[in-house]
Parts: structure tokens; sequence; C-alpha cells
């Protein structure tokens, strides 16, 4: 008999399946795309007790995926949502809310591929399957390209290469980060193009 699907994936996972930043995918997480989970032990909600699988207010967690400096390790949850239930519980018991880092929370897999199914993403062509590049350019090159439009454009090269720098510090998951001269190197031309210099 096969293994049954897979039922719930994690933000890094997604991540690295779409090529985009964990922030992203906790940030449509947040707007309601998808229904965020943990698995928590017994705790008190006032009168009830509440532990297994809850749902959990990923807008109150954003602090563990920051897009600019360093990222909460751990958050506390404060408030979940039991299965079948319309209401927020508030957690009294931990009074300081329950430990939770980001790789404990869970993305139901029906609203990925619900997702995934909506975007076409299922339809992009394969990567290549060689050796994995050392650094994600493609997914920087995405986040600049966004932050860019939205931001607006830093007012040195020295600044610009620093944003880049902290993006590779927050979204590398080995902790392998290119050095300043390999960012700067990689960014003049479109320095140089922002700027309305002429490229050589």
């Amino acid at each position: 008999m096969p293994l049954p699907p897979i039922a719930f994936y994690s933000i890094y996972e997604l991540s690295a399946r779409w090529g985009c930043p964990p922030a992203d995918v906790a940030g449509w997480a947040a707007a309601g795309h998808f229904q965020v989970l943990a698995g928590i032990p017994p705790v008190s909600c006032g009168d009830e007790t509440v532990a297994g699988l809850v749902e959990v207010p990923i807008a109150e967690l954003m602090p563990m995926f920051r897009r600019y400096g360093p990222s909460d390790e751990l958050c506390r949850l404060k408030r979940v949502l039991p299965p079948g239930s319309k209401a927020w519980l508030k957690v009294t018991d931990p009074p300081d809310g329950i430990p939770l880092r980001s790789t404990d929370l869970l993305l139901a897999a029906h609203s990925v591929q619900e997702f995934e199914e909506e975007r076409d993403l299922l339809r992009r062509p394969p990567t290549n399957t060689g050796a994995a590049p050392r650094y994600d350019w493609d997914a920087m090159y995405a986040w600049l390209t966004w932050f860019l439009f939205d931001k607006g454009v830093p007012e040195t090269q020295t600044a610009l290469v620093a944003l880049v720098q902290d993006w590779f510090v927050q979204n590398s998951r080995s902790g392998d980060v290119p050095d300043e001269s390999t960012i700067r190197k990689r960014l003049a031309p479109l320095w140089r193009k922002l700027r309305g210099e002429e490229t050589v």
C-alpha cells in the first residue's frame, strides 16, 4: 500500500519549493491564503483544556519572519483556535503563553495545493537537477525587485549592498552568506542602471 499524501508543509519547505523568502510565505498566510497550525501540549484556556493540533494567529507571530534585521527565534503563543471552534481562546496557563518556534508552524497541504493550482505553480518547468547553487540569487533578485518598487532606490550603493547582505543573512538556510565584494560585483550593473549611468 502506498504512503498517504503529505498532510502538512513547514514555512521553510514552501520557501524552498517556491523560491521565495520565508517572510513571503508567512505574509501570505497572514493575509488569509493559508491556515497555520501547531501542535501544542495541554494548556489552560480559562476553564477549558486544549491540546494537540490547533490553528495559530500567524499575524501575531510575524517577529519570527522579519524582512530586515534579525528575526526572533521564538514567540509566545497567546491565543489558539481549536478544531471545530469559531472563537479564539486566550491561553491562561502558562500565563505568558506557549513558547513556539518558526519550525513548529505547519500549513495544511490542501490549502497549499489550492494556492498552487490557482496560480499555476505546478506548471512551472522543472529546475536544474544538478548541484544546487551556493546562494539563491534568483530569490534575492525577486525580493529586490519588490523592494525597489515598493521602497525606492537606496541613497548609496553601500546601502544597497547592505540590504542584500541582510536578506541573505535572514534567508540562508545553511547560514552561508556571500561576502560584500561578491554582492557588490553582482549589483554593480544594476546600480549603474538605477543611477542612469551607462553600463559597460
